[in-house]
């Protein structure tokens, strides 16, 4: 007779490595706790969702344009690792070994400061000229990413980016590339849009136009220029410029 397997166990912290996450039970205690002894307010500290893990915690922001701040300890040596989001988009990263200076950071988070100021309250969060777009707007999210898209690169088809670019509609949608194709997206935040079509380089500077979904094929083919005509073609005249948020936030906001 088969016995019942035991419930998985939660992944625990390293007494040796985090000796008061230990002593706390998990990192959210832990975290939750240093920002009681600092008068700091985090607001509620939560642990993974699923319960599965005692190394992960995550703050949220009183900024509604703030996701959660996430924290996971790292497993070969004393870290505290944070990746925090917004709207769908990775907006800062950093990490530290002093609990106390991760809660100042997680405080400065929940209560929904810039990225400027966030750095100000901890030197070691790290984001780019990207994240400050996203800050900024969507269209500031949207001109930085194709500025990005537009730098020579080996791998990259400028003919094709360029092309795209020139078309009025298509310069104001969110670009991304996969596999040298170019994809366009209504949300600035991950997931993406899917519903535009892409545009596939096939070589000798011919291109095919492909909506996800649809079974693949090269023909008909088209140049450049061309072909991101089509995708504007092909796109309703109520699709306008990429705003801010995921996918699911996008599908939201049409459905009311």
């Amino acid at each position: 007779m088969t016995q019942p397997s035991s419930a998985r166990r939660p992944l625990q912290p390293d007494p040796e490595l985090y000796p008061e996450v230990a002593d706390a039970s998990s990192l959210a205690a832990a975290l939750a706790r240093c920002a009681t002894d600092n008068c700091l307010d985090l607001g509620e500290v939560r642990s993974s969702r699923d319960g599965s893990t005692l190394i992960h915690a995550r703050v949220g922001s009183r900024n509604p344009r703030l996701d959660d701040f996430n924290v996971n300890l790292g497993s070969t040596e004393r870290v505290f690792l944070i990746a925090a989001w917004g709207q769908g988009v990775n907006l800062t990263n950093g990490s530290t070994p002093d609990l106390t200076a991760l809660a100042v950071a997680a405080a400065a988070w929940h209560e929904g400061v810039t990225l400027a100021e966030l750095r100000t309250a901890a030197p070691f969060m790290d984001f780019g000229a990207l994240a400050l777009a996203h800050e900024r707007g969507p269209e500031y999210a949207v001109a930085e990413k194709w500025r990005r898209c537009l730098e020579p690169h080996p791998y990259r088809d400028l003919d094709m980016i360029r092309a795209a670019h020139a078309e009025p509609r298509l310069r104001a949608l969110f670009p991304f590339t996969s596999h040298g194709t170019l994809m366009f997206s209504r949300c600035t935040g991950f997931p993406f849009s899917r519903d535009v079509s892409a545009i596939y380089p096939l070589g000798g500077g011919r291109y095919a136009v492909h909506r996800h979904g649809e079974k693949f094929s090269k023909e008909p083919s088209y140049t450049a220029q061309e072909a991101a005509a089509v995708v504007v073609a092909r796109m309703p005249d109520s699709w306008g410029p990429a705003v801010a948020g995921t996918e699911h936030d996008l599908r939201d906001r049409e459905s009311r």
